[in-house]
């Protein structure tokens, strides 16, 4: 598969949610049918992993990769964005006390929930698969429409493209954290044994893992994809956890480790450690890592 016939529809998909502005298609709606979309999706990808041979040896491959890539994709973007938050005198201004507990719930129920479609995917493949053996075209064309919509959200945002570029921090922390985290991806595949460009795709969700693991494995390579999902799920909860620690040494730090979701999931806590000033430095780095994920990952995966 080209490079250009595995980005192309689907980057193209996107940029017309961008562009296209169907009055119907409300924050509301687009909201709902992305939730929808996204469990119906894993809950396919769940499928296609169940319907695998070997199916025990292989989830335990992913969830050791899933281990690897998790500790090099923390130590060395932390490190740099330590580095970055120092150079910018990104000094935090936190409050006394956070309580983090009920974001941190949030997270584990709706992980719960994300697992428990993958689950249930799983035991339908495993036990259907001699009927029905392949998922693959339905998940294709689900995923046109899940980053057609993902486009819509993002034009509903009223983000200035603009505006984002200029803001000095937020574009800082999302190249170094782009730039090391691809780095990182490097080195964890060359001690898992991983083709380059796998591993610089499996790392290129930037915490957003209801979309990696879902574009990864639509792309035919469904333990990649399930490493992609372990890997961006276990992300997001850490960041939940570390930002309040994180956001007493420098900015870049908490909204870095962030990733993709510093624009929207982590954004309530980061701006109550920060303060309401952070809000644009988490829009613009969240914003720009999220435009790259549906780019990189079949960028990557075409190579």
């Amino acid at each position: 598969m080209t490079i250009l016939s595995t980005l192309g529809p689907l980057l193209a998909a996107m940029l017309a949610g961008y562009w296209i502005d169907i009055k119907t298609f409300t924050p509301q709606r687009v909201a709902v049918g992305l939730s929808q979309l996204t469990y119906v999706i894993l809950g396919l990808i769940g499928y296609s992993i169940g319907a695998l041979d070997n199916l025990a040896a292989k989830i335990a491959i992913a969830g050791y990769q899933a281990f690897v890539l998790f500790l090099m994709v923390s130590v060395i973007p932390l490190g740099a964005l330590w580095i970055s938050g120092r150079v910018f005198h990104a000094k935090a201004s936190t409050s006394e006390h956070v309580d983090n507990s009920q974001s941190t719930h949030n997270a584990l129920l709706d992980a719960g929930k994300t697992l428990a479609w993958v689950l249930a995917g799983v035991m339908a493949g495993w036990s259907l698969k001699s009927w029905i053996p392949s998922v693959d075209e339905p998940v294709t064309w689900l995923l046109y429409l899940l980053l057609f919509l993902v486009g819509c959200q993002l034009r509903q945002g009223n983000f200035r493209l603009r505006k984002l570029f200029l803001n000095t921090h937020g574009v800082a922390i999302a190249i170094t954290t782009v730039s090391t985290t691809l780095l990182a991806g490097l080195i964890a595949g060359s001690l898992l044994g991983l083709d380059w460009n796998k591993s610089l795709a499996v790392v290129s969700g930037f915490g957003w893992y209801s979309l990696s693991g879902i574009l990864i494995t639509g792309l035919g390579d469904p333990v990649l994809g399930t490493t992609a999902f372990l890997l961006d799920l276990g992300r997001e909860i850490m960041a939940l956890t570390l930002i309040p620690m994180l956001a007493r040494i420098n900015s870049h730090l908490s909204v870095g480790y962030s990733g993709a979701t510093a624009m929207d999931f982590t954004l309530p806590l980061l701006g109550k450690v920060h303060g309401p000033d952070i809000v644009p430095v988490c829009i613009a780095s969240g914003f720009i890592m999220s435009f790259l994920v549906p780019i990189l990952i079949p960028l990557f995966m075409g190579m």
